[in-house]
């Protein structure tokens, strides 16, 4: 009897150790090739499953550029310990650790890759978001579609993103001088503004704006600096949460004032602008180094839009 108790316990043991080794076990993780998370650490593991009937709610943009950037508010009935940001079919999540608890109220800023290569026929992925409670369990799961909007990456890619349907504005001043906006899309160094989204409040959902430099254009050493206008505010009585991203030679470059990504909030009630940059502060400046970069033929501008005549004519009315 005691030859037999002891074979079990050997056995138990063994289950026992085998099991952990399962739960612990590291997957091959793919999430990194899709999105990074910043401040987020990144886990080789499966993304765990609900364990709770507790519900988040999540506001984010739902389209995204290549390089761009989204940032994530997440509202909890409860307190929450860590953010967890995974995809479906994907090994590996993020964790974000959670700081200010007062309000069960979190952010977090989600990059998605500049080269995103989506499944043949995709347009769009899906993202799952949960909170781990003080208790160390997990939420329900909340997912978001996030549809794919084509935008130039380049050498030089400044983006801009936003979580409602206003006419919010990117814009980029050179080093020297010249200034890229709807108004003048195009600069004789090859930058160009060219995804513009919700032009004179006529809403697309896009909510995202890019400027970018192409491989043959001339990113010119010096500092730039990055405007964000609430060009017309389509619907005052809602706050606008923007952020604004710079990647260079494919990362992400340091801020000289502000941040990388950087973000900020139009509140309720923020009067339309309509492009004075007299009435704005920089939200970023940065410093393209001196690589020994040649100027390269001047580009021709493109002609304006119709869209971009449009808010010409209107900054014109309201000066």
């Amino acid at each position: 009897m005691k030859k037999l108790l002891l074979i079990l316990g050997v056995c138990l043991v063994a289950f026992s150790n085998c099991k952990k080794d399962d739960k612990d076990e590291k997957v091959a993780v793919d999430i990194d090739k899709y999105i990074q998370v910043i401040e987020g650490t990144l886990v080789e593991e499966e993304f765990p499953e609900a364990a709770t009937d507790v519900n988040i709610n999540v506001v984010m943009n739902s389209s995204a550029l290549p390089g761009g950037t989204s940032l994530v508010h997440v509202n909890a009935p409860v307190v929450a310990q860590k953010i967890l940001v995974g995809m479906p079919n994907q090994g590996g999540y993020y964790e974000v650790n959670t700081e200010d608890t007062r309000f069960m109220t979190y952010d977090f800023t989600m990059v998605v890759k500049q080269d995103i290569q989506l499944e043949e026929g995709q347009t769009s992925f899906q993202v799952k978001i949960a909170i781990l409670d003080e208790d160390g369990l997990v939420s329900q799961i909340w997912t978001q579609d996030i549809e794919i909007i084509a935008a130039g990456t380049g050498q030089l890619q400044v983006s801009l993103s936003f979580d409602n349907e206003k006419d919010v504005d990117l814009h980029l001043l050179e080093p020297n001088g010249t200034h890229i906006y709807y108004g003048h899309s195009q600069s004789e160094n090859g930058g160009q503004l060219d995804v513009d989204s919700n032009a004179g409040c006529s809403l697309d959902g896009i909510n995202n704006e890019n400027i970018f430099y192409g491989e043959e254009s001339y990113v010119e050493p010096g500092t730039y600096t990055v405007y964000v206008d609430m060009y017309e505010n389509c619907d005052p009585t809602i706050a606008t949460n923007f952020v604004v991203t710079v990647f260079y030679a494919g990362q992400l470059i340091a801020a000289q004032a502000g941040h990388n990504p950087v973000s900020g909030t139009f509140p309720v009630g923020e009067p339309s602008n309509y492009s004075q940059l007299s009435n704005l502060t920089p939200v970023m400046t940065f410093i393209i180094p001196d690589h020994g970069q040649q100027p390269v033929k001047k580009f021709a501008p493109k002609p304006l839009s119709e869209s971009a005549i449009e808010k010409i004519a209107i900054a014109a009315e309201n000066r």
